[in-house]
């Protein structure tokens, strides 16, 4: 009973897929669509990509090499500096 079953629905399922009118090749208006949407969006980020300037080290964190004192020198040169201002 349960091979009956499945079996049709296999059969159903093969039938609607042959018969039912599923194409197998996209619509030609689709793809002329798509493919300018493509170029679109290709031209829009190279646009951007001129016009925009890069945002180096903006988020960076400033990294010691160990030994090296000559940052935290002049960084409190600067505190000391500003200190004696106010």
């Amino acid at each position: 009973m349960a091979r009956q079953i499945w079996a049709a629905l296999v059969l159903g399922v093969f039938l609607g897929v042959f018969f039912g009118g599923v194409e197998g090749k996209p619509d030609p208006t689709q793809l002329a669509a798509m493919a300018d949407a493509l170029k679109y969006l290709q031209e829009l980020d190279k646009y951007y990509n001129q016009v925009t300037r890069p945002r180096f080290g903006k988020r960076s964190e400033l990294v010691v090499p160990p030994g090296d004192n000559a940052w935290m020198e002049a960084s409190e040169r600067l505190l000391e500096s500003l200190g004696k201002r106010r």
